[in-house]
């Protein structure tokens, strides 16, 4: 049987819809998984497999495991790539809890919680895990602190779990990725509270002015490159997108410190 791929997050616009399309016209079993099917109709309609999944939602796992599983048969998944991802584009201190639970659930435990369902697929196919991280991560802009602290999380996950896979031919690769032209990245950040601390730069904040998004790359470009890394051999890290070059150097020759300051 071809080569199977489930990716999380696959609604449209976005960087998983790009990828679900390119590892299709590569020819492999494509499952696209998002938490709204009707944002993925039109994968559907070009022969990808669509699954309803929550990735914060264990029993909406437990069931899109088993459809993979049973689609999969003994063949194993040897691709999963973990997606799904939320932000809020606020400062920290106006940044409701509630909302930094539903990124962390989302963008870190979900990461998890899909990881640990679909490992003994992944074993038995000795397959690819790809956790879609963030330049976030070495910039540290402003304005994302929650976003910023929960790709960090994926990296270390990312890490750990590289070394005690790696005994049973399973890969782990962290996809550090820069500026793209989705949906999330277009969308204005969201709107600050009256009484914030911010009200000089609301403007700023709000219409995320800084952000220079002429110069990043399409999802479909994106994908291109992703696909034709993840079907060869990937290092642990991967660097793709917009300021993507600019991150590995910064990340190599200059000092957290000297970053932030």
């Amino acid at each position: 049987m071809a080569e199977t791929v489930l990716i999380t997050g696959c609604s449209q616009g976005g960087i998983g819809d790009a990828l679900a399309r390119e590892f299709h016209a590569r020819g492999l079993i494509v499952f696209a998984a998002a938490r709204d099917l009707t944002k993925t109709s039109s994968l559907k309609e070009i022969g990808i497999h669509t699954l309803e999944m929550d990735v914060t939602d264990t029993a909406s796992i437990k069931q899109a495991t088993e459809t993979v599983r049973q689609a999969t048969g003994d063949h194993g998944l040897d691709i999963l790539i973990n997606n799904a991802g939320v932000t809020r584009i606020l400062p920290f201190a106006d940044c409701p809890v509630e909302d930094m639970r539903c990124i962390v659930n989302t963008n870190v435990l979900g990461s998890f919680a899909v990881t640990q369902a679909f490992l003994s697929m992944l074993i038995q196919a000795k397959g690819t895990v790809a956790n879609i991280g963030s330049v976030n991560e070495v910039f540290a802009p402003a304005f994302n602190a929650v976003y910023n602290a929960s790709k960090a999380a994926l990296t270390a996950f990312s890490r750990t779990l590289r070394a005690e896979l790696a005994p049973f031919g399973v890969r782990v690769v962290a996809i550090r990725t820069g500026g793209i032209k989705t949906n999330m990245t277009r969308a204005e950040g969201d709107r600050l509270p009256g009484d914030s601390l911010y009200q000089p730069v609301r403007e700023t904040i709000e219409r995320r002015t800084w952000i220079r998004y002429d110069s990043f790359p399409t999802p479909e470009q994106y994908a291109k490159r992703v696909a034709h890394d993840l079907l060869g051999r990937p290092g642990p890290i991967l660097w793709r997108g917009g300021m993507s070059t600019a991150a590995r150097l910064a990340d190599i020759f200059v000092s957290p410190v000297l970053l932030v300051s």
